[in-house]
């Protein structure tokens, strides 16, 4: 076995390897989560599905795929034989949910030779610090042979930021660049790379002289570009306020000349007419009792239609709201729950449960349930999905994801510690949304349900009637009220999006913040 350090590299002695990663798995500790990019020459990924993680667990040229897992455990498979010629690196990448890789102990990536089990090499020195995703090391081709390289480069932007430096399109990504790269496009003005650079050591693996005059680099991030268009259609929502205004000024300019063709609205025409021809005086005895009726009937229509839109409104204004008193509630859209029981302490640790089937048999439905915290004036604070599933400490965590929809029982679990959550948090929307684009039209017997976490009782339950040929939907939402306790409400709602990010806005309009 071979031990490497950063920049180091060791020959591939079989076509079929296996990288195992692990680390001391601690109750305070991160999770660690294990990912691969399949990268051409240009240094990015061809598209998002050379993007090999567990919400799409093998790629599809089979060649490289996630393998076992377990708590302090993690691993991916690859047959080199089979892997694409356009494809030169295969990238392994790990993220840490609930706290930067400085506080996951042990943290070590093994080469395996999968056909014979022996251990080839071994990299355990990071030097992680405030990083949350970070490239751990390579197989890459050289001379027509595999090779692994130990690389430990850090990202503290998350796995988002890394995917998308490696040309993963991820919704809404952040704005803030990675801390491996610049957001310049110039590369002699990128502070970035420097740590690009630190792998360039000398090699200590087999082999040493073959690449030490190539460090690993990242890839250059993507520039900001694509995150303008949505201020374009401000332009054209306006435009069309400015016509209705101009029709009014030709109704009020012909008013004197075609006196006679308004009478209800002129009540003043006969004071005209006197001035015109003496020999016709009684022509005007006879206009004044046709206009004399006409006001009587404009009367009422004058006051009625103020009154019946301001009544409306009232009626609707204090709903009541249900608590859970009498057990399990089944809310319909729009409907609402207090999560209290008289005499009961307040509601603390729950779970909400996803789910939904294939609307045609044998179908897959690849569908991914998140969650957005927001605070009183719908700031958006944490997401927590499938690139991040835990945050506050573990008051919120992602459980993971069921790729094919098929199958009894709930798709996807988020746990929810209520008095753990902090009181900046007011609002929580769950959505659902298809990474892979497909449409609800697809998809049967959504459903959000809401469990007591210690008993197992089933308490809230909205199962959603509607389809839409959208992406994604927010289907509930749990608020704090100004007692501390927690509501939970039924949304519904669609909106497009592929990944939650795109969901944030909506959720926004669709709470009513």
């Amino acid at each position: 076995m071979t031990q490497l350090t950063k920049g180091a590299n060791v020959a591939v002695p079989s076509d079929a390897v296996n990288i195992v990663v692990t680390w001391t798995a601690a109750p305070q500790a991160p999770t660690v989560d294990l990912s691969t990019l399949l990268v051409t020459a240009t240094g990015k990924v061809r598209d998002d599905s050379d993007f090999v993680f567990y919400n799409a667990p093998q790629h599809a040229s089979g060649a490289v795929r996630l393998g076992p897992s377990s708590p302090g455990s993690a691993s991916v498979e690859a047959h080199l034989t089979g892997v694409e010629d356009v494809v030169e690196r295969i990238v392994v990448v790990l993220s840490a949910d609930g706290g930067p890789f400085s506080q996951v102990p042990g943290l070590t990536v093994r080469v395996d030779d999968a056909t014979s089990g022996q251990v080839v090499a071994q990299f355990g020195d990071m030097g992680a610090t405030s990083e949350t995703a970070l490239v751990a090391g390579e197989l890459y081709r050289r001379a027509g042979a595999w090779k692994f390289r130990a690389v430990g480069q850090g990202w503290d932007s998350g796995l988002a930021g890394l995917a998308t430096d490696f040309g993963i399109s991820v919704d809404d990504a952040p704005e803030q660049p990675s801390s491996s790269t610049a957001p310049a496009a110039t590369p002699a003005s990128a502070p970035a790379p420097a740590p690009a650079l630190r792998p360039a050591e000398p090699s200590q693996g087999e082999q040493p002289g073959s690449d030490t005059s190539q460090p690993y680099a990242a890839p250059v991030s993507p520039t900001p570009a694509p995150l303008q268009p949505p201020q374009q259609p401000s332009a054209p929502q306006q435009a069309p306020l400015q016509p209705p205004h101009q029709p009014q000024a030709p109704l009020q300019a012909p008013l004197p000349h075609q006196a006679p063709l308004q009478p209800p609205h002129q009540p003043q025409a006969p004071q005209y007419e006197p001035l015109q021809p003496p020999h016709h005086q009684q022509a005007p005895q006879q206009v004044p009792s046709p206009q004399m009726a006409p006001p009587p009937q404009m009367a009422p229509p004058q006051m009625a239609p103020p009154q019946m839109p301001l009544a409306a409104p009232a009626t609707q204004a204090a709903p009541s709201v249900v608590n859970l008193d009498k057990g399990h509630v089944s809310l319909r859209k729009g409907d609402r729950v207090s999560l209290t029981k008289t005499g009961a302490p307040p509601m603390s640790r729950v779970f909400m449960g996803l789910g939904w089937d294939p609307a045609k048999r044998g179908r897959n439905i690849d569908l991914d349930a998140s969650v957005i915290a927001f605070d009183a004036n719908g700031r958006e604070l944490e997401i927590v999905w499938f690139m991040h599933k835990k945050e506050f400490g573990g008051a919120i965590v992602h459980l993971g994801d069921n790729l094919t929809g098929k199958g009894d029982g709930d798709d996807e679990v988020i746990t929810l510690d209520l008095t753990a959550i902090p009181p900046t948090v007011v609002h929580l929307a769950f959505t659902i949304n298809s990474y892979s684009g497909q449409k609800f039209t697809d998809v049967r017997n959504a459903y959000a349900r809401l469990v007591d976490a210690q008993s197992g009782a089933e308490l809230v339950r909205f199962s959603l009637s509607e389809s839409d040929r959208a992406t994604g939907v927010v289907i509930a939402a749990l608020s704090r009220t100004p007692q501390g306790t927690w509501d939970m409400r039924a949304i519904g709602q669609f909106a497009n999006g592929r990944t939650v990010k795109k969901l944030v806005k909506p959720a926004v309009q669709m709470l009513g913040l």
